[in-house]
């Protein structure tokens, strides 16, 4: 059976990646699992304020909205919107020179990957990816680096513009953080742009293959040897 086309992001390879029998149930199998309340207040917290930034990029009234509003979170939401505003110089640049969820895609058949920016500022000689976090900094700083967001996001963009990747660099805001606003940037370069390229091909290509087995009903996506931990193992075991 010949594989699909599958548009994929940077969240499905950060799963492919730490755990494929999950990438298995929750977009193979749409088995998704129930949300904690905490959990699910947070999320819903993020896809607001990131809302609301895009809003304001665009250059709508938010502040006079938040003002007005009964939301009893609308206090915190504006607090944290005019945290980022006092405090990232990208946000003070013409719109010309800014882009507010920017959407790229990049073929690589027989798959695409798709990447959004919160932010994406374009100038002569340089690039910034910019992306909002509601949570507090991590304190490895590694794992961000490492993380398939970071690496997607400046990969697709080194293979979509005019840009040679020294050019490029994404900063990560936390927007919960304690003040002062606490913030990450992450400097690309070639030999990172030709390292991740190489990742990427070698992820896919294991993609395919466990995706052409479990379609032929031989095998589950494969744990990892180090995953003995994993919730989803019971379920997925593989002895081999």
């Amino acid at each position: 059976m010949t594989s699909p086309y599958i548009s994929l992001t940077q969240s499905h390879l950060q799963l492919l990646s730490t755990c494929p029998p999950q990438f298995q149930r929750r977009y193979l199998e749409q088995l998704g699992s129930l949300m904690e309340p905490a959990r699910q207040t947070k999320t819903e917290w993020g896809k607001t304020f990131h809302h609301l930034m895009q809003q304001w990029t665009l250059g709508l009234p938010v502040e006079a909205m938040l003002r007005q509003s009964t939301d009893p979170a609308a206090a915190d939401f504006q607090a944290a919107l005019q945290t980022l505003v006092d405090n990232v110089p990208a946000l003070q640049l013409p719109p010309s020179q800014r882009q507010a969820e920017h959407q790229r895609t990049l073929p690589l058949p027989p798959d695409q990957v798709t990447v959004v920016y919160d932010l994406l500022v374009t100038l002569p000689d340089r690039a910034e990816i910019l992306d909002w976090k509601t949570y507090p900094q991590p304190t490895q700083k590694a794992k961000i680096i490492d993380h398939w967001q970071t690496k997607l996001y400046l990969y697709v963009l080194a293979e979509t513009s005019d840009y040679e990747p020294e050019q490029l660099s994404m900063t990560y805001w936390f927007v919960q953080s304690t003040q002062p606003v606490k913030q990450l940037t992450i400097p690309y370069s070639t030999t990172a742009h030709h390292r991740t390229g190489q990742e990427l091909t070698h992820l896919l290509t294991q993609f395919h293959h466990w995706l052409r087995d479990w379609q032929q009903h031989q095998h589950p996506f494969p744990h990892h040897q180090n995953c003995q931990t994993c919730p989803h193992r019971s379920q997925f075991f593989d002895a081999a």
